[in-house]
């Protein structure tokens, strides 16, 4: 075939297989969850918004068996890539790292049930979750070269997330193009080594394109297109480890052309970067863990290689714990004494009093909560403050930081006129929940906003108080729906048998929605008395309804349990 046909034909092959590619990581996600929601049915709200909630997502994950679903996905995609790297197929263990970006794609689903649509991915990363809920963040080191460019461009005067996303999406599409058409040509002309073209810019055009392009996709989803849902793993941790098993393949791979090709490879080796052009000091410094290890600057055996990237991958996800999961602020504060601890926080409160915009002074807050205790007087320095915005801020500190300390402070605030201060330190007293929070929130019952009302009753209920049961059922007999499920709530939170007989009504009314909030709320009470009543509901009309008195009944004593 003639040279100018051929690499036309490899040209339109290379851009039909990147075309397909793009198509399947930026619209098909899209495709596949509108289908996946037209077809499967999730529940309707958000998540883990609230502590009934979380109950409905345990309900509907065990009805349907999801978590033993998501466990098996986990291990086996863990055996698929231990098996490539074992056995030296690496495309087996290339096929495990796509699968572990899996949850990743689930951030295109636009919805607040973290399982439906797309989000059915995030199965796979229950495992972690299950662990700890922050292990999510032990992959945030990622927005480091994000952070960077948005520096810089910021300097010029740009601030807008398009540029880095635009950028890393291009050059990685660019790069892999240029990478398949280099690969196609190597092969068909013959060539067991592929070191023309773009290759001598990087070893691994396709690896270095597919990183780039979805780190694209990553900043797209989260920067641009924030997902609609509240709850879910974020897409940082699957990101980094997904990388870090295609980096490994990488390593692997090379240790197969040197023992196939020999010298030649290990000529084209030393003339081409890795995966991207860098100084040779930068390249001696991560380098430094194989000489340290195994006293050689490139790996010779597949264990070197995977010991490597394991180190890497740690140290990835400790810089994400300490610098980006507020770790260092924990550690500093640990170590500072308690002098220099109260200089520094001194001074970036007064930061926050300064600075004008709304926004980053939200951000300057949640800095302050990472530091956790210490920053508690702090908080109730802000709660003081003449500026009511500034107020807010200290309430809102004080209920992602709760300290008994600040309960005096708190009830201070909240007879205050701001109606906003006022809903913050409702909210963090009954983040509290000591005992000594229950005259305050007890005044916050003839607070003049009906919904600081309700969320004070709400507190009370964590607390046991008996006053609930008296002021719940006007909640009860209100002719909102969404009023009575949100007493029904109440009740459960009260966790009391006496509240039975207000709450069994409630599994006729007109509304799913309550029905569904008061099943929930007899599932938190635990009393067998109610299962005749969940009994009916098995034939209820509505789906919900039917999994979670079917899940509750399953929990229920069939008897009482003997007085102690």
């Amino acid at each position: 075939m003639d040279t100018p046909v051929r690499s036309v034909l490899l040209l339109f092959l290379s851009l039909v297989f990147t075309t397909g590619l793009t198509f399947a990581t930026l619209e098909l996600p899209y495709l596949v969850d509108g289908l996946l929601q037209d077809t499967i049915r999730t529940p309707n709200a958000d998540s883990h918004v609230d502590e009934p909630s979380r109950i409905k997502t345990e309900l509907f994950m065990a009805h349907y068996h999801i978590r033993g679903l998501g466990y098996t996905g986990f291990f086996l995609l863990a055996a698929l890539i231990a098996a490539g790297f074992s056995t030296r197929r690496t495309g087996l263990a290339a096929l495990g790292a796509l699968g572990v970006m899996l949850p990743v794609f689930a951030q295109f689903a636009g919805v607040m049930f973290f399982l439906a649509g797309l989000g059915v991915l995030n199965a796979f990363w229950l495992p972690v979750l299950d662990v700890s809920w922050e292990l999510q963040h032990w992959g945030l080191v990622i927005n480091a070269p994000n952070d960077l460019l948005q520096w810089l461009l910021g300097l010029a005067g740009i601030h807008s997330v398009w540029p880095t996303i635009i950028f890393f999406t291009a050059t990685g599409i660019l790069l892999f193009i240029a990478g398949v058409y280099a690969w196609l040509a190597a092969r068909t002309g013959g060539r067991g080594v592929a070191d023309a073209l773009v290759y001598r810019l990087s070893r691994h055009p396709q690896y270095l394109g597919w990183i780039l392009w979805t780190y694209g996709a990553y900043l797209l989803i989260q920067r641009a297109l924030y997902p609609r849902r509240s709850w879910g793993i974020g897409a940082s941790l699957p990101w980094l480890i997904s990388t870090m098993v295609i980096i490994g393949v990488a390593m692997v791979e090379e240790l197969n052309m040197r023992r196939r090709h020999g010298e030649r490879y290990e000529t084209y080796r030393r003339s081409a970067p890795f995966l991207f052009p860098v100084p040779r000091l930068v390249e001696r410094i991560f380098a430094l863990p194989q000489r340290l290890l195994f006293g050689n600057p490139q790996p010779r055996r597949r264990r070197e290689a995977l010991a490597v990237v394991a180190i890497y991958t740690v140290l990835f996800m400790t810089i994400s714990a300490f610098f980006y999961a507020g770790g260092l602020d924990h550690t500093v504060a640990r170590l500072s004494s308690p002098e220099t601890l109260k200089r520094k926080l001194a001074a970036r409160t007064d930061d926050l009093r300064r600075e004008p915009d709304r926004r980053r002074r939200y951000h300057m807050m949640l800095d302050l909560a990472t530091i956790g205790d210490p920053a508690v007087d702090a908080f109730i320095d802000l709660l003081e403050d003449e500026d009511p915005a500034l107020r807010a801020l200290g309430a809102e500190g004080l209920s992602r930081v709760p300290a008994a300390r600040a309960v005096p402070a708190l009830c201070r605030a909240a007879g205050v006129h701001d109606e906003n201060v006022r809903q913050y330190v409702n909210r963090a007293l009954g983040t509290i929940g000591t005992p000594e929070t229950r005259p305050c929130l007890l005044a916050l019952l003839d607070d003049p906003a009906g919904h600081i009302r309700t969320a004070a009753l709400e507190h009370l209920a964590g607390l046991g108080d008996p006053e609930v049961l008296h002021r719940a059922p006007t909640l009860l007999e209100d002719p909102d729906a969404r009023t009575r499920k949100r007493g029904a709530a109440i009740l459960g939170t009260l966790g009391s048998a006496e509240a039975l007989p207000r709450l069994i009504p409630l599994l006729g009314d007109d509304s799913a929605w309550v029905r569904q909030e008061t099943v929930v709320a007899l599932h938190r009470i635990g009393s067998p008395e109610a299962r005749p009543h969940l009994e009916r509901l098995l034939d209820d009309e509505d789906w919900e309804v039917r999994v979670y008195a079917a899940e509750t009944l399953k929990r229920l004593p069939v008897t009482a349990l003997p007085a102690r």
